[in-house]
């Protein structure tokens, strides 16, 4: 018997098809919408202010800015500005003091400005504002003395800076000058002229500074030129800034709520005002919005448990929100369907529907501790 073998044929290869040709990539320069009014800008921890789109839970973009930073956006919402410090080596070498300028479309850098040396140690929205045009802006400098440098800001150059002693941050009148909290309870007023030259008055005390002192965080309403200044244990002084300002007599929160006005015992427990950026208004409806917490006298930097909303006007309380986790940062849309959002001690973007109440997000995106909402 005589086996067979059965060699198979060679595959015939088939001719591989040419690569196509790679097109040259085209750079180009994303554009966002015009800015809404439920976007947010939130500071993250350490490098950047996000930009959040408080609708739908987005992130449209960043924009690069160190722990001290602090932004300001334009009445007209077209142009965002930074004031920064920063150093050649991350931590130390040559310091660099500078406003920057933003489009708000684009995000790039349009240009920069040197500011004269400025040193400070925490970011708050008080130590840089502008006027209610626009046109001025007032950044807060303590290099160590305190002082404040006016900008031209359509110029973008530097008009002078006035020297402030005893007093801090910059609370901006409705056209053509600032206020300062002064550490004996009043406040120093400067208007600055077409010409760059200022004069200052300054107001009788209004507050005790060793008593119950006014937190830094308080608030002012750019297009009217009014403050309300709130203290340690919850008062509320609203005050009308110029050259000789008008002060109200003061209210409380807790009064406000049916409750007993809070003290200043170190042993007195009540709910108070407490964060890092504990109040936001609504100044379409002038509604006061503050986080609030259980504790004694002294506990003005703890985080709240609960947002309360409160009529400035007839000093009422108009309802209590509970939160899905503690906040040190409250903010909220100037808008007449107003969102209000929330910075987690986790780093999460808390964002709520103040129509319905409902919570519509609980994100992290690093949240830190500062929050600004578009004017």
């Amino acid at each position: 018997m005589v086996a067979s073998v059965v060699v198979s044929a060679p595959a015939v290869a088939q001719a591989a098809e040419p690569s196509p040709a790679l097109q040259a990539e085209q750079s180009d320069v994303a554009q966002l919408p015009a800015m809404g009014a439920h976007w947010v800008f939130p500071y993250t921890r350490t490098t950047a202010i996000t930009i959040y789109d408080g609708d739908n839970g987005h992130v449209l973009g960043t924009i690069p800015a160190t722990p001290l930073a602090n932004n300001v956006i334009t009445p007209d919402r077209r142009t965002i500005y930074v004031t920064e410090t920063s150093w050649s080596l991350v931590d130390h070498g040559d310091r660099h003091d500078m406003l920057q300028q933003f489009d708000a479309r684009t995000l790039e850098r349009v240009r920069e400005l040197a500011l004269p040396p400025r040193a400070l140690v925490g970011r708050k929205q008080q130590n840089f504002d502008v006027d209610a045009n626009g046109k001025l802006g007032f950044i807060f400098d303590l290099s160590p003395a305190s002082a404040v440098t006016v900008v031209d800001l359509s110029a973008f150059r530097v008009v002078r800076t006035v020297d402030i002693p005893g007093c801090a941050l910059v609370f901006p009148w409705q056209s053509g000058g600032f206020s300062s909290l002064c550490g004996d309870g009043s406040l120093t007023n400067v208007a600055v002229g077409t010409d760059g030259k200022a004069s200052v008055t300054h107001s009788k005390p209004f507050f005790s500074a060793d008593g119950d002192p006014v937190y830094e965080q308080s608030l002012a309403e750019r297009a009217k030129g009014d403050a309300y200044f709130i203290t340690y244990s919850g008062k509320v002084m609203k005050a009308h800034l110029g050259p000789q300002p008008v002060i109200e007599p003061a209210w409380s929160i807790q009064q406000a709520a049916g409750q007993p006005a809070a003290g200043t015992g170190v042993q007195e427990l009540a709910w108070r005002p407490g964060g890092t950026q504990p109040f936001a208004m609504s100044y379409y409806n002038h509604h006061l919005f503050a986080l609030m917490h259980t504790g004694t006298y002294w506990t003005h930097k703890t985080a709240g448990t609960e947002v309360w909303e409160l009529d400035t006007q007839a000093h009422r309380l108009v309802r209590r929100i509970d939160l899905p986790a503690p906040a040190k940062v409250v903010a909220v849309s100037q808008d007449e369907k107003p969102l209000l959002y929330a910075n987690g001690e986790n780093g999460n973007l808390m964002v709520i529907d103040l129509q319905s109440g409902k919570t519509l997000r609980n994100t992290h995106i690093d949240a830190g501790a500062m929050t600004v909402t578009p004017p």
